[in-house]
């Protein structure tokens, strides 16, 4: 039960995630395009990609084997194509947030900050407010997307059999027979 509470709850996610990336996707462009079929796939993806992330991390808290980390493959999808845009955020996101306090602190401003910086610095770019929204928008994204990469990659606890077994079994003491 707990692995399709998660799975829903991943899948919301999801979609929420991939709402928020419709957005930034619209606010990054100079000349927004809607389609329907775009949309659908965007929240499509968004929702395959969490309820992946949902199953893992429910098979992890509740100590299954870490051969479940593979129901996170599908979730690749997600850095094909025009996502791989993506992928470095994400994954430096997720090198931060497995960090201690201050790392994750100071890196998480690096992260999310250094993109914004860049564009914000060289006005020959003509960006406008709403591409600067956008772009803190699509950097802010890369925080889910890093709790989710860690989630797959990251340590799997022993499984709670192994962590209950004693590490050495006792050997049996074995009683003399007396004779009389």
């Amino acid at each position: 039960m707990r692995l399709l509470r998660a799975a829903a709850l991943g899948f919301a996610a999801g979609v929420v995630w991939g709402a928020g990336a419709r957005l930034f996707m619209r606010l990054l462009t100079t000349s927004p395009e809607f389609s329907w079929s775009g949309t659908l796939f965007i929240l499509g993806v968004g929702a395959v990609t969490g309820t992946c992330v949902g199953v893992v991390h429910a098979a992890r808290v509740s100590g299954r084997s870490a051969w479940w980390r593979l129901a996170g493959l599908p979730a690749l999808i997600l850095f094909a194509g025009q996502g791989m845009v993506l992928l470095p955020a994400a994954v430096g996101m997720a090198a931060v947030l497995r960090g201690r306090a201050v790392a994750r602190t100071l890196g998480a401003v690096v992260v999310a900050g250094s993109p914004l910086v860049v564009v914000l610095s060289d006005e020959s770019l003509g960006v406008t407010r709403t591409q600067v929204v956008g772009l803190a928008l699509m950097v802010l994204s890369a925080v889910p997307l890093g709790w989710g990469i860690g989630e797959v990659v990251g340590r799997w606890p022993p499984r709670r059999e192994r962590a209950m077994a004693p590490a050495v079994r006792p050997t049996p003491v074995v009683e003399p027979v007396a004779q009389t």
